[in-house]
């Protein structure tokens, strides 16, 4: 540590030689006397490190011609244990301790123990599909502390609204192009993102390096350019299904990039009839083909279970990465969800998670297999839930090898209140409220998603292992947003080449030029091992 402390310029060179030699007549048993303390401590052994920091300051300073006591020349906390908790020192010296013998034992005994891995992957094969996962999985885990802010950018801007980014929800999708590279003042790839609320069109925009506004001023961030117009990617779909339910108001619910298809999910967006629809598809990336497929019905259409309804299904979209598809669930390789305040009988109240995949050709109207992992029903719901909480989207991050599900949303952090807003309120419209709000991101591990998939775990009880919230250390997900009363998230996107994630904040955009202009913010970040 002495060594450590002085390359990083934090300890000069005479203290950090002194501390060393006496450290290595610790080592040598040449001062056992000093170490007067039982085994018998508290579980932090902060007896024992405070023991070895004071017998250590005191030799250095007597090696440095110094006195011992008071007026020693090293001090046991500023200079020797700089510091560092007990915790962190402990079971850190309890590891390095353990490795010099598990070496030994190992190279004395590595002929002996070359085939068990081939004897445990043979035993593997016989257990059930449930079982046998446990032992593959990697224990590492993506954590706040993996996220790099980059800054962030806005959409183009334009005059006619209707015909605009403003009041967009924020739904996004990111597109990989060999294409478009990154140069100077662009990131590589594209991002499709819905527009005007009331239009739910999309359009496809470039992807300009993020500025990062320390003020948080809209004014201060790049713009991108558009790459191709404003287009209903359902192609009729959704107004379709709108005339059959008697002008149900359709809206996108998710964006995902598969290959050549642009897949998307549309929902009621205030269902209160409790309608359980058709509402997965997809479309051609090139949006000038104006031909779109399906819908289909995610789970089977006529069945009663709770959840097969579109309810649960019809909102965000991620890709599973390409080995764990292939690996652990037979293929499917998307996952959506989705939280509506509205009809909360058929929702999950928490975030959702079912994973399918589109088949090459089906009729429209279908069925799709789905596989549910994650899923909370009225009466067992996720804790904390509350009906105003807002979930925007999700991903499968992967960085190196570690790796973990995030979904990330607007979580209520007051009383539930339902009916006209109060003056506190975040808007003025009747519905559900809960002000004040917070921004917050739940990690989940694969291996919770992959137990439910096989059974070993019922989707009702998979829980988060982490929330990532305002009070974390550090700070919470909510410090890199603007100011909003609102603090929702309307879309998540992830360029898993490199390691980029795109969140959108809505109705954040507007600029002094163009005040009016509510359109959504794109905040970047880079997920870093």
């Amino acid at each position: 540590a002495a060594k450590v402390n002085h390359d990083l310029g934090l300890l000069d060179a005479q203290k950090a030689d002194a501390i060393i030699r006496a450290a290595d007549d610790v080592l040598a048993n040449k001062l056992p006397n000093e170490f007067p303390l039982s085994i018998w401590q508290t579980g932090s052994g902060t007896q024992s490190n405070m023991n070895m920091n004071e017998v250590l300051a005191n030799h250095a300073s007597s090696l440095m011609g110094g006195k011992i006591g008071e007026e020693r020349l090293i001090h046991p906390n500023d200079d020797v244990n700089k510091g560092q908790s007990s915790n962190d020192v402990f079971p850190t010296a309890m590891h390095v301790a353990a490795v010099t013998p598990i070496r030994e034992t190992a190279e004395q005994t590595t002929p002996e123990l070359r085939p068990i891995p081939d004897v445990i992957s043979q035993e593997m094969q016989s257990w059930p599909k449930s079982q046998r996962h446990v032992a593959s999985l990697h224990p590492e885990m993506i954590t706040p502390g993996n996220f790099e802010y980059l800054g962030a950018f806005i959409p183009p801007h334009f005059d006619d609204n209707e015909n605009s980014f403003a009041y967009s929800l924020g739904t996004l999708a990111f597109r990989p192009d060999p294409g478009r590279p990154e140069t100077e003042t662009t990131l590589p790839g594209s991002l499709f993102l819905a527009g005007h609320a009331e239009q739910q069109r999309v359009a496809e925009i470039s992807i300009p390096k993020p500025v990062l506004s320390i003020l948080k001023r809209a004014e201060e961030l790049p713009r991108a350019e558009m790459l191709q117009p404003f287009t209903d990617v359902t192609h009729g779909i959704m107004q379709k299904l709108s005339n059959a339910l008697d002008g149900a108001d359709f809206r996108l619910g998710g964006l995902q990039v598969v290959g050549d298809r642009l897949h998307w999910t549309t929902h009621i967006y205030y269902n209160a009839a409790q309608y359980d629809t058709a509402t997965h598809g997809c479309c051609a990336l090139d949006l000038t083909q104006r031909k779109a497929e399906g819908p289909w019905h995610l789970g089977d259409a006529n069945s009663p279970a709770p959840e097969c309804h579109s309810d649960k299904h019809a909102g965000y979209i991620f890709r599973i990465p390409t080995a764990e598809s292939e690996k652990w669930f037979g293929g499917k390789n998307l996952i959506s969800g989705l939280w509506t305040a509205t009809g909360q009988q058929n929702s999950s109240h928490g975030p959702p998670m079912f994973a399918y995949r589109l088949p090459d050709s089906l009729p429209a109207g279908d069925s799709i297999e789905s596989l549910p992992l994650v899923w909370y029903p009225m009466s067992r719901p996720l804790d904390q839930h509350h009906p105003a909480n807002r979930w925007g989207g999700g991903a499968w991050l992967t960085v190196g090898k570690k790796q973990a599900v995030i979904i990330i949303g607007q979580m209520s952090l007051g009383p539930v209140h339902y009916g006209l807003a109060r003056p506190e309120d975040c808007d003025e419209n009747k519905g559900y409220h809960g002000t004040p709000y917070e921004t917050q991101v739940y990690f989940y591990s694969p291996a919770s998603l992959i137990h439910a998939a096989h059974g070993a775990m019922s989707p009702n009880d998979v829980q988060p292992w982490l929330r990532w919230t305002d009070k974390s250390e550090g700070g919470g997900f909510g410090q890199y947003l603007f100011p909003r009363c609102y603090r929702d998230v309307g879309g998540v996107a992830y360029d898993e080449e490199n390691s980029l994630l795109y969140v959108s904040q809505p109705n954040a955009g507007a600029t002094p030029d163009h005040p009016w202009d509510a359109a959504p913010l794109i905040h970047v970040f880079r997920i870093v091992e």
